[in-house]
């Protein structure tokens, strides 16, 4: 391998700019003093240090066989519970149901409200989680974020957590793996001959004109902020990626290689084909990536652990609750009741003045009593993805290493059917962990597998579900990435999987621009409030960021009214 491709990497994922920063900018206090060091975070904490040396025979990330029993059939998990649910034991001013991103940030933006948090799972941080070997932190799920925007509330809110002291910028470059070879630069065409590298280079200078606002292209801000952005997106939406592309391109008939690439991409990001995700979507994240992708040790788990650790030590014992499974939210007259299975399988309850749901909208249809129809269809339109994550522990380490690298298989692909074309393909990208750690004498490969197809689930909770993917996993490590690397087998030290069964919300077309959104988001009997990047369909930090912002200040109207 060339020192010169390990200068660079395409990333996995870009993400919406977080737009500007209206009152949510009271929320924080701008300070830097008091930044905990990193692996400082509890046992319910995003980052997992506890593993030690050995693979374990089963998933981290998703372990939905808990939450299936409410979801699925919760008359007989009441029965299961004394057939009722109990009375209030406190009242406290704002409960948060989910403990991922979107919560996580949302009760630290109205911590001075003391909310109690609900997460199902046993650890905080949603997608937003991490594990570590031999002192190195890698994600399971979510990996990087995008710049934020200069004076943004999310630039003061990385630097209030200190989150810029250990970001790291990746650097320019776009290297892909095709037919078993590396190419340093894709966009420059360097997988094709030189007389069809024209189109390589048209799409990258659109791409960077368009993230750079130039040449009057304007960049679909997602969540929009003025009618006139909205109505941008709202065009945009009504239109696939793939159909915006082809126009880019004047009809012209995409490169296989690029075709492929933009198939890839999407399948890594959205979970969805090329013809499935909107223009809106395709364009706010792949334009972000001509621009500045940051990356920390851990991925997005660095930002988890950071508002996980701040919320435990400026909320009450207590009110951070890991292992609280919600099973029903029911509006009174002067607010909610919730309740839910706690870690030790006690039904309980409380009674909040407001309730921030920061959970996917398909799991709060089955939590929240006496839905409106016209939400129920709304979230019913939604559909979600699922992805795995294979982390590769190696004995050795690159000399010079990229972030990530795209994986492009033959530089075909058949958009006919995604599922056969996917499972043929396996992993589409990896993340190199010791990009964040380079005196590290080991590095970490993490891959990630989409499954961008409907019906995948079920073979990710199937009894034989680890033992099958990680042979399929094994066989394209050892058949095709070491060898790549120049790694040998007896380099790797395990190979630790994750699974997220419905990770992605599909970012399809005609979301935005018939108004489905709008009805994800509006606040559910003037108190109860919805709060995750499901109500965009845009699966993004950012987007999670920007809903946060926007309704803590009307959460705080309330609860001040």
């Amino acid at each position: 391998m060339n020192a010169s491709f390990l200068q660079g990497a395409l990333s996995r994922r870009a993400f919406v700019k977080l737009i500007a920063a209206g009152p949510a900018s009271l929320y924080l206090r701008h300070a830097r003093a008091g930044v905990s060091a990193l692996g400082a975070s509890t046992a319910a904490g995003p980052i997992d240090r506890g593993i030690g040396e050995t693979a374990p025979a089963q998933f981290s990330g998703d372990d939905p066989r808990r939450a299936h029993r409410i979801l699925w059939d919760k008359p007989a998990w009441l029965a299961s519970h004394g057939g009722r649910y109990p009375l209030p034991e406190k009242r406290i001013p704002l409960l948060v149901v989910g403990g991922g991103l979107s919560g996580l940030l949302t009760a630290y933006l109205l911590r001075r409200h003391q909310p109690v948090v609900l997460e199902q799972a046993a650890r905080f941080g949603g997608n937003a989680k991490g594990e570590s070997w031999r002192g190195m932190d890698y994600a399971i799920g979510a990996a990087y974020f995008t710049a934020p925007e200069a004076g943004s509330p999310l630039q003061a809110l990385y630097a209030e957590l200190g989150v810029d002291r250990i970001w790291r910028r990746k650097s320019e470059g776009h290297p892909v793996a095709l037919a078993g070879r590396l190419a340093e630069d894709f966009w420059q065409g360097e997988t094709a001959p030189a007389g069809q590298r024209q189109q390589f280079r048209a799409i990258a200078d659109y791409f960077r004109r368009l993230n750079n606002g130039e040449g009057g292209l304007a960049y679909p801000q997602i969540p929009a902020a003025t009618t006139r952005q909205r109505a941008h997106v709202n065009a945009l939406d009504r239109v696939s990626f793939r159909r915006h592309i082809e126009a880019v391109v004047r009809g012209r008939r995409l490169h296989p290689h690029i075709a492929t690439a933009f198939e890839h991409y999407c399948w890594s990001s959205f979970g969805a084909s090329f013809a499935e995700v909107s223009a809106a979507a395709g364009l706010n994240f792949f334009a972000a990536e001509f621009g500045d992708i940051l990356v920390t040790p851990g991925g997005n788990a660095a930002i988890a652990e950071r508002l996980h650790e701040r919320l435990g030590r400026q909320l009450p014992e207590g009110h951070l609750r890991a292992g609280a499974l919600v099973a029903n939210v029911r509006a009174v007259s002067d607010g909610f009741e919730v309740a839910y299975e706690d870690a030790a399988g006690t039904l309980r309850c409380l009674h909040a003045r407001a309730v921030v749901m920061a959970c996917p909208k398909f799991v709060a249809a089955r939590l929240i009593e006496d839905l409106e129809p016209e939400r129920v269809d709304a979230i019913r339109r939604l559909r979600y993805r699922s992805y795995l994550v294979a982390n590769v522990l190696l004995e050795r380490r690159l000399a010079h290493s990229p972030y990530d690298l795209y994986l492009l298989g033959r530089g075909t692909t058949d958009s006919r059917d995604i599922r056969a074309a996917a499972t043929r393909q396996g992993a589409t990208d990896v993340v190199f962990g010791q990009y964040t750690y380079p005196d590290a004498a080991s590095t970490v490969l993490t891959l990630y597998r989409p499954l961008p197809f409907d019906g995948a689930r079920p073979d990710l909770l199937a009894e034989d579900a680890h033992a099958k993917f990680l042979r399929e996993f094994e066989a394209q490590v050892f058949e095709g990435i070491l060898p790549l690397l120049n790694f040998r087998r007896e380099d790797i030290a395990g190979i630790r999987l994750a699974r997220w069964g419905h990770a992605l919300p599909v970012a399809e077309t005609g979301l935005i621009a018939g108004g489905t959104v709008d009805r994800l988001r509006r606040p559910f009997r003037e108190r109860l409030f919805f709060v995750q990047q499901d109500n965009w369909a845009l699966p993004a930090i950012e987007t999670a960021a920007a809903e946060a912002f926007h309704w803590a200040p009307r959460v705080e109207k309330y609860l001040a009214g």
